[in-house]
């Protein structure tokens, strides 16, 4: 297709077929959005006076349209393809309807719906293979390196989830074409470059340099816990910087300015060298790629798209050189010809969303640097149910669902936080499963949980009461008690009780001493005042004492032999019968010896039960 010179001719496809003739005559206006951080849109303004093409089955959404440029001889270039998502109808009070038929490119899609779900074992890149396959788009991806053990789309969109990705490795995520999905490395190289000269074909430019944010060396620090050492990765030079004059990037400008500035970051969570690297490297580039900011205005450029170099000629020494367009605006009307509008900004998408702070934003400029956006919770702390807790590294961790965001997805491993952890030593309590616990996310990322406690609910109460453990506003008794029926209680009363979950019993009275107890009865007292006395279920005993200076032993019939060094006596008290046999001689010697017949006189049972209380606990 030829042209006159100098007048566009612009040619509109709807699912492949040029719109008719007099839909194209109607047709006043064609503007075109292209971003790198957004889908590209248009907007085609018709005029309709007889709301003949806003009741027309030509424009319906979901419809293909190609927009198609060309002029002064030059062969025709598709500018946009896409489909249409919104009829707008604007009936002016003294003015000619106008229909607006606004489209987007395939990347929409991926703005469409949230989703949750978690990726195992897996390279960013190999996420973004899947998810845009699934979305039906082709791929072109550079391999990232790190391999995730464990990756959560966080109820975010699919364009949300994968921008977090390409920000944290320093990518880029566009669509080429109509249908190919890239996510590719920040380069200082482009496809191609289109040259244009001041009074030529650029009418208009401004440009600003800011070299107060600028450092010249990023770095960021983290910690890696398997090896219980920190990461340091570091980077210095951005890529993607605009290449202009005799300048230099703005690190370098900044630091012969002001003197040299480095920019530590410790606000992100990583867990290897490269991690640390790719994370600095994607920092440096967003501060770098913000040095200079720009805009301008040409004609008759209707390749000129974002991602693309624009060499700048005839603005000066300081100014002139290569810069990669960040969005363009492209404006086709009959009567203007095609002018196109393009914003330098670097890695800063310079839109409305990103200044209030929306997904592929950050105004800042430090994108990189900051949590994921677009992702709920993540920097809250939240409630989690334990799905698993046999830990392979025999670390303690264990699994969490998280019942508020899907019903499916766990975490990967989450370290569990103890009053003490040391090596071979510390508080191990690991989380029972199905256990309601409560999580925060380190430095607000939801890939990183740590369990920080558990938690009681309205199924699963304190093993007492509280009017057991609290009297007059003050708590009285604690108690830990196992799945099992273990129990260990403190009772600021004074006292201390072990009881296995088969009535095994320790007992530990503060000032008194302590009492061990079988759970068929045997007991074993041992007292702060001296004595030792353990007493049989049937009650038997063996007492010592050294405050009464004696030790006895005897039965439940009242039979006792008792040694009293105090009496300086030894005394056999029998209630029965009482036989004194030898198969040898008997020699009984003393300075005088009494043999009496009847009662009376004799050993006394001790107090074995002591005046220690029973302190079992409460059931």
């Amino acid at each position: 297709m030829e042209i006159q010179s100098g007048i566009p001719q612009i040619l509109i496809k709807i699912n492949g077929s040029a719109i008719p003739p007099e839909a194209a005559t109607a047709v006043l206006e064609t503007v075109i959005e292209s971003s790198l951080h957004l889908p590209d849109a248009c907007a085609i303004r018709i005029h309709d006076s007889d709301f003949k093409w806003l009741d027309h089955s030509l424009f319906q959404e979901g419809k293909q349209v190609e927009v198609l440029v060309s002029e002064e001889q030059k062969p025709v270039q598709t500018i946009f393809q896409g489909e249409i998502s919104t009829l707008e109808l604007d009936l002016a009070g003294m003015g000619v309807p106008m229909l607006t038929v606004r489209c987007m490119d395939k990347a929409h899609r991926l703005h469409r719906g949230r989703e949750r779900r978690t990726f195992l074992n897996v390279k960013d890149s190999d996420i973004v293979q899947k998810v845009g396959s699934e979305g039906g788009f082709q791929i072109k991806a550079d391999t990232t390196s790190h391999i995730h053990p464990w990756v959560l789309q966080n109820n975010q969109t699919n364009w949300e989830f994968l921008t977090m990705l390409a920000q944290r490795n320093g990518y880029r995520l566009y669509l080429e074409g109509k249908e190919t999905l890239c996510f590719k490395k920040v380069s200082n190289s482009t496809p191609s470059t289109i040259r244009l000269e001041w009074g030529k074909e650029l009418r208009s430019f401004r440009i600003r340099t800011s070299s107060s944010r600028q450092v010249d060396e990023v770095t960021v620090r983290g910690w890696d816990p398997a090896k219980k050492q920190v990461i340091i990765g570091s980077a210095k030079r951005a890529e993607g910087a605009a290449q202009i004059g005799q300048r230099g990037d703005g690190g370098s400008v900044a630091k012969q300015a002001f003197g040299a500035a480095k920019m530590v970051v410790v606000d992100r969570p990583i867990s290897s060298q490269s991690e640390a690297t790719t994370m600095a490297q994607s920092i440096i580039d967003d501060i770098g790629t913000s040095f200079i900011e720009a805009d301008g205005l040409c004609y008759q450029q209707p390749t000129l798209k974002p991602g693309m170099t624009v060499q700048l000629a005839n603005i000066g020494q300081r100014f002139n050189g290569k810069y990669i367009v960040t969005a363009t605006t492209h404006t086709l009307s009959a009567a203007e010809g095609l002018s196109t509008q393009f914003v330098i900004s670097g890695k800063n998408p310079a839109t409305l969303l990103s200044l209030l702070g929306g997904v592929g934003g950050g105004g800042s400029g430090t994108q990189a640097s900051s949590p994921s956006k677009g992702s709920p919770n993540a920097g809250n702390i939240v409630v989690g149910l334990v799905t698993d807790n046999n830990d392979p590294l025999n670390q303690g961790r264990v699994k969490v669902k998280y019942l508020w965001l899907s019903d499916q997805d766990q975490s990967d491993w989450a370290r569990v936080a103890a009053p003490m952890a040391g090596p071979d030593r510390g508080f191990l309590f690991t989380p029972e499963v199905n256990d309601e616990v409560l999580v925060a996310f380190e430095h607000g990322d939801v890939n990183r949980p740590y369990v920080i406690g558990s938690l009681w609910n309205g199924k699963d109460s304190p093993p007492i009461s509280t009017g057991d453990t609290v009297a007059s506003a003050k708590v009285r008794r604690r108690r830990i008690t196992t799945r099992y029926g273990h129990t260990l209680e403190f009772d600021d009363d004074g006292d201390i009780v072990l009881m296995t979950a088969q009535g095994e019993e320790v007992l530990l009275e503060d000032g008194k001493g302590l009492r061990l107890k079988s759970k068929t009865g045997q007991e074993i007292f041992v007292t702060d005042d001296g004595r030792v006395v353990a007493v049989t279920q049937m009650g038997k005993f063996l007492a010592a004492s050294d405050k009464d200076m004696s030790i006895a032993m005897g039965d439940e019939m009242g039979n006792i032999i008792s040694i009293d060094s105090k009496s300086q006596t030894i005394t056999l008290k029998s209630n029965m019968a009482l036989n004194i046999t030898s198969s040898g001689v008997m020699n009984i010697t003393g300075t005088m010896v009494n043999i009496n017949s009847g009662g009376g006189g004799g050993a006394s049972k001790p107090n074995t039960k002591s005046d220690m209380k029973n302190k079992a606990p409460k059931k």
